[in-house]
């Protein structure tokens, strides 16, 4: 078990997609309940890195430690990984075809252990409720981005991996999609943010982390990247 006491630890992690080093010794930790947001400009290791922290096949983690309350995250496969708390919602959402809202979230629920009852994530998603019988994947953008959150809520989850939870919404939606994440926040749940809307996801974060070139290159408090223009420029281009 690690000697760490943080909720979340990561400790020297090297990944690789095939012969390509992705992620190359990265290391952090997050208290229960914050939101580090995890930035960079495009091909910096941003999702290979999630991806290596929630454990699916690719990339490859080689190398270094990832503990969830101490358990040993970096021993388990994907499905252990889930069992234990880790809920990843990739860009895609992977909303499944053919089922409806209800469906998708039941889904969710087959294997132990569950989260939120299903009338309790429509009690904190309404317009998911007004939906569910409608197709999923028919849905807008940000509903489908809401139902992708409600299913990670559905499991009995401890930390939440969001991949550009922004992407082609429009700003409304985003504000939208804060909320909701501030409420994730609320219930004590630790959330890691990949998102190229860096200002958005700072100002949401309480940490930040950005990478460059699979390395970190800046880890510290949200407020210290937005008030460090030079940085910002330099690393994430705005």
């Amino acid at each position: 078990m690690s000697e760490n006491s943080a909720f979340f630890s990561v400790r020297d992690i090297h990944a690789y997609y095939g012969e390509s080093y992705i992620v190359q010794g990265v290391s952090f930790d997050v208290a229960e309940g914050e939101i580090l947001a995890l930035l960079g400009r495009n091909g910096a290791g941003k999702t290979s890195t999630l991806r290596t922290l929630a454990r699916v096949d690719n990339p490859a983690l080689t190398q270094g430690e990832i503990y969830l309350n101490g358990q040993a995250v970096h021993e388990m496969q994907s499905h252990e990984a889930a069992q234990a708390g880790i809920q990843l919602v990739p860009e895609d959402r992977r909303i499944i075809g053919g089922l409806t809202v209800e469906e998708n979230l039941m889904l969710a629920q087959v294997a132990e252990p569950r989260g939120w009852s299903i009338e309790k994530i429509y009690d904190h998603f309404p317009r998911l409720g007004e939906r569910r019988n409608q197709e999923g994947t028919t849905m807008s953008g940000g509903e489908q981005q809401m139902l992708a959150v409600a299913r990670a809520l559905a499991r009995d989850i401890k930390v939440l991996f969001l991949d550009e939870p922004y992407e082609g919404l429009a700003p409304v939606i985003v504000e939208e999609i804060e909320k909701i994440l501030m409420q994730v926040r609320d219930l004590g749940i630790t959330t890691i943010i990949v998102e190229q809307n860096a200002v958005a996801a700072l100002k949401l974060a309480d940490k930040a982390l950005i990478l460059d070139m699979g390395k970190i290159a800046f880890r510290g408090t949200a407020a210290e990247v937005l008030e460090n223009k030079e940085l910002r420029h330099e690393y994430l281009a705005i």
